[in-house]
């Protein structure tokens, strides 16, 4: 058991944890996980879900995945997504299409998409341009692009680039590119390159090359 000092602000969050307080269990399973004491993370992980926290429920899903109890984390993902968790929709959609369940995992990364949970647009987006689907899928690279998602930014610049539009691929990958995004750095200086820009192309390359 992980000890705090008597005055400590840890030590009050635990009393109050003790004393049945939901948001201090919660709080305190986080301080103990980020402490590694992995196991008193999990009871008050355990405690706080069982008040309805559901921050808790997602939380303890995630440590009982990383520990390899795929079932019940599965359980916990699910209890939290009935309850509206978006980060619990995302993260029972990872592990059911890690499980070979594509198609579950669509649904509840379609739910935490339009529930706002933008990993999971951007997922969703890219499950869909491997299906083929790529109207819908650009229609979701664009959602989360739209929420500053550097990773959207340079798959839509490459599904757009794929179709023709380059001048709203350049935008794009103009975007990512300001942002930090090393390849999209590339493809805008490759872009530019065709384009016949060959100063700018260039001063892009380097800036990918790092």
């Amino acid at each position: 058991m992980q000890s705090f000092q008597d005055d400590s602000p840890e030590m009050r969050l635990r009393r109050a944890a003790e004393r049945g307080n939901g948001v201090a269990m919660h709080n305190l399973a986080n301080l103990l996980y980020r402490y590694g004491e992995d196991a008193e993370a999990e009871h008050w992980f355990r405690c706080a879900a069982a008040e309805g926290h559901t921050r808790a429920m997602n939380n303890l899903g995630v440590l009982l995945e990383q520990v390899g109890s795929y079932d019940e984390a599965e359980a916990w993902y699910r209890r939290a997504s009935a309850a509206g968790n978006t980060n619990a929709m995302y993260n029972l959609a990872i592990l059911l299409y890690q499980a070979g369940e594509v198609g579950a995992a669509h649904n509840w990364y379609h739910r935490a998409a339009v529930a706002g949970n933008v990993d999971a647009m951007y997922n969703l987006a890219r499950l869909l341009e491997v299906s083929g689907d790529l109207d819908e899928a650009e229609g979701w690279y664009a959602t989360a692009a739209d929420e500053g998602d550097l990773d959207a930014m340079n798959n839509l610049g490459i599904l757009l680039l794929d179709r023709g539009a380059f001048t709203q691929a350049r935008r794009y990958f103009r975007r990512a590119a300001d942002g930090g995004h090393s390849q999209a750095m590339g493809n805008l200086a490759d872009l530019l390159r065709a384009e016949g820009a060959h100063l700018e192309a260039e001063t892009w390359h380097r800036r990918a090359a790092g």
